[in-house]
């Protein structure tokens, strides 16, 4: 059996190690040349942590990650809203963990066999026929039983199966970077996201000297990052924050401050067709605002290489993995996108303030350990 991941980013690679626990070989390709320690940082919370640490990677994670013992919401001083309900783990201690992207790739890539990844493959069409898909790249074609598409949020493959789909736009635009600075010692190991009147700033160490951040206003669709006053126009926005934020922003290296739209994706009817399947951003992509996209991502590939390993391959693996699939998703989507429209709205956040006043830490882990739980498969 051949199966082909397409793309090797977070959700592609996991998919890859993942069939590979259950014995089962796959193929990851990627256009890119070369896989560089590209992006900014990015929050696994426990979900996605139990799955890494299934596959053997979690403890080669932990080594390059900040452990979050406190993820808060709070006002511009950086003082927090509510009291307590900022503990973020699960029954067995898993705790969100602050790593840089560049980083997290690596350790996956370095846990697949060598002819696991092949770089420089830019899927180019695919036509499927008698139970094969035939895969043709820039410079080669091949043949595949199954097709796992892990090509992101811009997908072509998703395109291609499903033209009518479409992205859908928040409003709001989100500015990432790397600082190179060191947080107070009451802020080590603490997650932080500052409300504004329509902005936000959220940050957490990724290392000792290292800080990780992001940056979310209301803008129009489209918006580039001009590396010639990017700083300057960031610290405008947030010149009545915290001093931090002004200093976490001044001490980003400009010409890697990553900009673009917050989108997610119109919900599909289907996310797989014949022998091909999208996982992560692909199938389901979501506003960042619950820090779950990558861990979505992540649950897929468990859940896919399981219904590999349990079922005889057929189309049914896919409409399975999408039953198991589909509330957890969905719940993710449509929270994460309200979630952010009310933290850009008076109205909103006042609501939003009072709720986490008033909940019960009880309720709230309780809530978290649904989020948090993977399926029994």
């Amino acid at each position: 059996m051949e199966i082909a991941i397409i793309g090797g980013g977070i959700a592609g690679l996991t998919a890859a190690l993942a069939l590979r626990k259950q014995g089962i070989k796959s193929v990851v390709y990627e256009r890119a040349m070369q896989l560089n320690e590209i992006g900014a940082g990015i929050w696994l919370q426990p979900n996605a942590l139990k799955v890494l640490d299934y596959l053997g990677v979690k403890d080669s994670i932990l080594k390059d990650a900040v452990q979050l013992d406190r993820v808060d919401i709070t006002n511009r001083q950086l003082n927090p809203f509510q009291s307590g309900n900022g503990v973020v783990q699960d029954k067995k201690g898993n705790k969100i963990v602050s790593i840089h992207r560049g980083k997290l790739q690596k350790i996956l890539v370095e846990a697949l066999p060598n002819d696991a990844l092949k770089l420089g493959h830019d899927l180019r069409s695919f036509t499927q026929s008698a139970g094969k898909v035939d895969l043709h790249f820039e410079s080669i074609s091949l043949k595949a039983d199954y097709v796992l598409a892990a090509d992101g949020i811009n997908s072509r493959i998703r395109q291609a199966l499903f033209p009518l789909s479409s992205l859908r736009h928040s409003g709001q635009t989100c500015w990432r970077g790397i600082s190179a600075i060191q947080v107070p010692e009451e802020l080590r190991n603490l997650g932080r996201e500052a409300w504004g009147n329509k902005v936000r700033f959220g940050f957490s160490q990724v290392s000792d000297d290292l800080v990780y951040w992001f940056a979310v206003a209301e803008a129009n669709a489209q918006v580039e990052v001009d590396r010639a006053i990017v700083k300057k126009e960031l610290n405008e926005k947030f010149k009545n924050f915290h001093p931090l934020v002004q200093q976490i922003i001044s001490n980003t290296d400009a010409e890697k401050i990553i900009g673009g739209d917050i989108l997610d994706l119109g919900r599909l009817d289907h996310w797989h067709m014949q022998n091909i399947c999208l996982l992560g951003d692909a199938a389901h992509a979501t506003t960042p605002n619950m820090g779950q996209g990558a861990g979505q991502g992540i649950e897929d590939a468990y859940v896919i290489a399981k219904l590999f390993s349990k079922l005889q391959p057929s189309e049914k693996i896919f409409e399975e993995f999408e039953t198991l699939r589909r509330k957890k998703v969905d719940y993710v989507v449509n929270n994460s996108w309200r979630f952010g429209k009310m933290a850009h709205s008076s109205v909103g956040q006042f609501v939003m303030k009072l709720v986490m006043k008033m909940t019960p830490q009880f309720v709230v882990n309780k809530q978290l350990e649904q989020l948090y739980k993977l399926p029994n498969i």
